[in-house]
């Protein structure tokens, strides 16, 4: 059976992941979606953890957290580029004027929808 807190982080992850598919238009701030793929990747990876039987710290560095699934024996390599977007967890938060990016969001909220689908795979295949 799969983890509840997994399931729970996953169920949070997808919801993040919406909010980001939502705000894919170019008029809304870069910062603002920014945050919510970061949120989702965050949460994915998070669950992706409890999968491992890992509890995972509370923070929301992308690289310190697919570095400690490294740790525990997985293969987390396919989702490094995702740890670009810890910077949207604090910095661009509390920036007034962010300095835009030029991200393309539908390659990064594909890469986002990966990683989601992925963790869910994984849950999945647990139950």
């Amino acid at each position: 059976m799969a983890n509840p807190e997994a399931l729970a982080m996953l169920r949070i992850a997808r919801r993040d992941l919406k909010a980001a598919q939502v705000l894919q238009d170019n008029a809304i701030d870069e910062a603002i979606w920014g945050f919510q793929i970061q949120q989702s990747v965050e949460k994915a990876l998070k669950a992706w953890l409890f999968h491992l039987g890992e509890d995972p710290p509370l923070i929301h560095n992308l690289t310190a957290l697919l570095e400690r699934i490294d740790r525990a024996g997985d293969q987390a390599e396919d989702f490094r580029s995702l740890e670009a977007f810890t910077i949207f967890a604090v910095q661009f938060r509390y920036d007034a004027d962010p300095e835009p990016m030029g991200l393309d969001r539908s390659h990064w909220l594909r890469r986002a929808e990966h990683l989601v689908e992925h963790v869910a795979t994984l849950l999945d295949a647990e139950a």
